[in-house]
């Protein structure tokens, strides 16, 4: 079985967020993409690909921008890493592949993607993975690449 990028963003979305129903997505992933593009990939070389809480809070308000910084943070999701404050973070490598695929897309498309229920039918998670050439193996850690690289007990 192999599952496409929108399959995996599938995945990614319903694994960080996934509590819309068809209902929510439409007001979630506007945020998570102006979230994104204001992630400067070339801001400097102290911290490449980062983000200042400042224009987070400017471009999303403030409560939007710390939602976002704050789940982004989280082990679960581990998109970013921070030195000694979240407030001037940056993208880990899968976090690039995340802004990179979500920056190809419109709100539309993505809201499409997540909501199509095709694209649900062999649901990986963090710790499981159902793509693989036999469906789920017990051990296996699905490869998507918006997810932290794992290894895999098999």
């Amino acid at each position: 079985m192999s599952k496409t990028l929108d399959g995996y963003f599938a995945d990614w979305e319903g694994s960080a967020f996934g509590f819309g129903y068809g209902t929510g997505e439409e007001h979630v992933l506007p945020a998570v993409k102006k979230f994104f593009a204001c992630i400067d990939v070339n801001r400097d070389a102290d911290t490449p690909h980062g983000y200042d809480y400042k224009v987070l809070e400017r471009e999303l308000t403030p409560p939007i921008a710390w939602l976002l910084i704050n789940r982004f943070c989280k082990h679960d999701v581990d998109i970013i890493e921070y030195g000694s404050s979240p407030r001037y973070g940056w993208l880990e490598d899968h976090g690039m592949r995340l802004k990179a695929y979500i920056d190809s897309k419109t709100v539309e498309e993505l809201v499409e993607i997540v909501t199509d229920q095709a694209l649900r039918e062999d649901v990986c998670y963090p710790d499981a993975c159902n793509c693989g050439p036999t469906g789920y193996q017990e051990g296996v850690k699905c490869q998507n690449p918006f997810w932290p690289r794992r290894e895999s007990g098999k």
